[in-house]
C-alpha cells in the first residue's frame, strides 16, 4: 500500500507516519511539505491513500485534493488538520475521513479500519487483491505490430489519432495501434483520463500546464513531451478547467 502524507510541518508529518505504522507497518510513506511537493509526488506515484492538511501555504488543501482524485480516481483522502470549519467541503469531494490536530490514535485507528472496510467491498469481500488481479487491473492491451503489448496504464501521458490509427504515447516510448479513440476513451474513463479534443485523450495526471495559443484556443502541455501542442476543443475547455479547480 502506498500513503502520502502532505503538511507543511515536519512535526505533524512524523507524528502522521508514526500513527499509520502502528496499524500498516508494511505500508509504503511518502511525504510533501508542500502544494507543489505534493502535485509532484502524484505525478510520480500512485497513491492508495492520502493524508491531507487544509493549509499548506501555496495552496487551499481542498482543491490540490480535488486535483489529486482527478488524477488517480481510486485514491482516497483523509483531511489532517487543525481547522474544523472544512468539514463540509472536504465531504464534498468524498473525503474518507477527517481528523483534526493533535491527532487521536483511536481517530486514527477508525481511519485506516474504514479504508480497510471499503477496500473489501470494492474487492468483493475480499481482504485484498491477489498480484496477477493488480496486473489485469493496472495494465492495458495495445495491439501494435500484430503482438498485443501491454502497457500499464499509469505510464500513459497521452493518446492521439492519425493516419486512421491511434498514437499511444508513454513515459518511454509510443505505440502506433489500430485501435480507435472511442475504445481508448471507455477503457480508460475511471483510471483519470480525459478527452481534450476528438484527437486527444490525455491523463491528467500529467498535465503540467494549460494556456492559451493562437485565435482564442487553448493547449495543454504534457510532462515529457512539453514540445507537442494539444489543442483542447472548444466544448471541452470549461470542463478541463473546472478538473483542476480553474
Amino acid at each position: 500500500m502506498k500513503i502520502a502524507i502532505v503538511d507543511d510541518e515536519r512535526p505533524s508529518r512524523s507524528e502522521l507516519k508514526h500513527l499509520i505504522t502502528d496499524y500498516l507497518q508494511d505500508a509504503e510513506i511518502f511525504e510533501a511539505s508542500s502544494g507543489e511537493e505534493a502535485m509532484k509526488l502524484f505525478l510520480e506515484e500512485d497513491f492508495d491513500l492520502i493524508f491531507m492538511d487544509i493549509n499548506l501555504g501555496d495552496v487551499d488543501g481542498t482543491t490540490l485534493a480535488a486535483m489529486a482524485k482527478k488524477a488517480q480516481p481510486k485514491v482516497e483522502i483523509v483531511f489532517a488538520t487543525a481547522y474544523n470549519n472544512y468539514a463540509e467541503k472536504a465531504f464534498d469531494i468524498d473525503a474518507l475521513n477527517y481528523i483534526l490536530k493533535p491527532f487521536d490514535p483511536k481517530r486514527m485507528e477508525q481511519t485506516i479500519r474504514r479504508y480497510m472496510k471499503k477496500r473489501e467491498v470494492a474487492c468483493g469481500g475480499k481482504e485484498g487483491i491477489r498480484e496477477d488481479e493488480k496486473t489485469t487491473i493496472s495494465k492495458i492491451s495495445i495491439n501494435c505490430d500484430k503482438k498485443m503489448i501491454l502497457v500499464d496504464i499509469s505510464d500513459i501521458v497521452y493518446i492521439e489519432t492519425g493516419n486512421r490509427a491511434c498514437i499511444v504515447h508513454t513515459k518511454t516510448k509510443s505505440y502506433t495501434t489500430s485501435s480507435s479513440m472511442n475504445s481508448f476513451e471507455e477503457r480508460l474513463k475511471e483510471s483519470g483520463f480525459f478527452r481534450i479534443h476528438k484527437s486527444y485523450l490525455i491523463n491528467l495526471k500529467f498535465v503540467i500546464e494549460i494556456y492559451p495559443w493562437f485565435n482564442n484556443t487553448t493547449c495543454v502541455k504534457m510532462q515529457g513531451y512539453e514540445k507537442e501542442i494539444l489543442t483542447v476543443g472548444r466544448n471541452q475547455i470549461k470542463e478541463l478547467k473546472h478538473l483542476f479547480s480553474m
